[in-house]
């Protein structure tokens, strides 16, 4: 009995060291060194043998069936585009390739022009591991850049496994920035910085646990310096809307998802002003850092929404997701998605694609982007759904593509965007002087 009893005193120290060893690792407090590492693989043993045996769907949309009859790639319901000109830089998983793509295309033809060859196992060694990251998702397979932002040299800045990471036309690293948990959008302002919506990896406001959600608006310059760094849960507190924030029970009250830097004065707005986007409190935001003041913010009528952009002026554009989370399930669309414009100057908001979203099923249960295009259409990408589409000014589908890979499954896009004619030449100009090695 005494041997019994002395076997599990010494087990149950064994696991309890094995466990905080594990958790060491998944931490990175690194206490144990490659000890922690060493236990971290032997506990992802059940997780890796599982996905070995299953299919890999990650990257698959949630319900292809929705687009059977529709054609893969580009296609032109309304026969031939004949603009805008200009570019649209497509991130996306290649789902017959089993990797990401990112692709410039040229605009109306949809030629692709330039693809980067990223070289995730590279970034991946350069990178260090998330806890944020789930072990089996840490992978070159699962590296679909997020909203990339092409520089002049032809250079693209993006995020990945939490992190902010500059690339060369040949997809290896410039530089990488590791601080906190980049995520959503890519912004420049009008000095050529990058406004990225972030999360602080402990959060900085008192009273709440490891579990909140601690968003921040941060600047990054071209060269990977990070300028400012601002949690949104303190700018709402310090300006009296803690309420907004602590009476609703969930970890993540904000989610910042898309900052727009405002790059001209105006007569609502003033240069180096940010419109944010917080979709959890279905809320956007016009905020001047210089002076840490909240200048205007409206509460709906979006709901879940994405993506803000300045239009003119004094209109802005808004992408509702309508994503109504009446149920512990599956949030509810109770028509389709919309693109609502906020005039500042009558207080109203007008839905000019109403039809043309719902004709066409356009229902974002989460992300969704919308870009007014010089001729006066509109861009929508629906990533987790694998579409974008443009509609015309008068609705009709003037383009559509649909990211099918192998057996007919929907693959997620990340994040696409488009570049006006000039700005897009310049960087294709010095792109065509680049040579890769193979």
């Amino acid at each position: 009995m005494w041997v019994v009893l002395l076997l599990l005193l010494v087990g149950c120290l064994l696991a309890i060291g094995f466990g905080s060893a594990v958790l060491d690792a998944e931490r990175q407090r690194e206490r144990r060194g490659g000890f922690s590492n060493a236990v971290l693989a032997l506990a992802e043993i059940p997780l890796t043998a599982k996905f070995m045996l299953h299919a890999d769907t990650r990257f698959r949309v949630w319900d292809s069936q929705r687009y059977n009859a529709q054609p893969s790639g580009w296609s032109f319901p309304s026969g031939p585009m004949s603009g805008p000109n200009g570019y649209i830089l497509l991130s996306r998983f290649d789902g017959t390739d089993e990797r990401e793509k990112l692709e410039l295309l040229s605009l109306p033809s949809m030629r692709t022009v330039y693809r980067w060859p990223v070289n995730g196992p590279e970034l991946l060694k350069a990178i260090s591991r998330s806890r944020s990251v789930e072990p089996i998702s840490w992978d070159n397979r699962y590296f679909l850049p997020g909203h990339p932002w092409l520089e002049e040299n032809g250079d693209l800045i993006t995020k990945k496994f939490d992190t902010a990471l500059r690339v060369d036309p040949c997809g290896k690293p410039r530089w990488i920035l590791q601080d906190a948990v980049y995520h959503h959008s890519t912004e420049a302002d009008a000095e050529g910085n990058l406004w990225i919506p972030s999360t602080f990896e402990r959060p900085t406001i008192s009273l709440v646990d490891d579990k909140f959600q601690d968003n921040r608006i941060s600047e990054i310059s071209a060269s990977g310096k990070l300028l400012l760094a601002r949690s949104i849960a303190q700018i709402l507190i310090d300006h009296g809307y803690a309420s907004w924030l602590f009476s609703i029970p969930y970890d993540d009250p904000t989610h910042l998802n898309d900052i727009q830097p405002v790059l001209a004065d105006g007569p609502y707005w003033k240069k180096g002003d940010l419109f944010l986007s917080l979709r959890n409190l279905s809320t956007i935001m016009l905020y001047r850092p210089s002076t840490d003041e909240i200048v205007w913010m409206k509460r709906g009528p979006w709901i879940a929404q994405h993506d803000v952009d300045i239009l003119d002026d004094h209109r802005i554009s808004v992408y509702d997701n309508d994503a109504q989370a009446r149920t512990a399930g599956t949030p509810y669309i109770a028509r389709s998605s919309e693109v609502m414009v906020y005039d500042f100057a009558t207080g109203k908001v007008s839905l000019p694609l109403q039809r043309a979203m719902n004709d066409n099923g356009v229902r974002s249960l989460t992300e969704g982007l919308s870009t007014q295009l010089p001729d006066g259409s509109t861009l929508i990408e629906d990533p987790n759904e694998g579409r974008l589409i443009i509609f015309r000014a008068d609705g009709a589908v003037a383009a559509q593509y649909v990211n099918r890979g192998k057996g007919g499954w929907l693959y997620h896009l990340g994040w696409s965007r488009y570049i006006d004619q000039a700005s897009g030449d310049v960087a294709l100009k010095n792109l065509r002087k680049v040579r890769c090695n193979a």
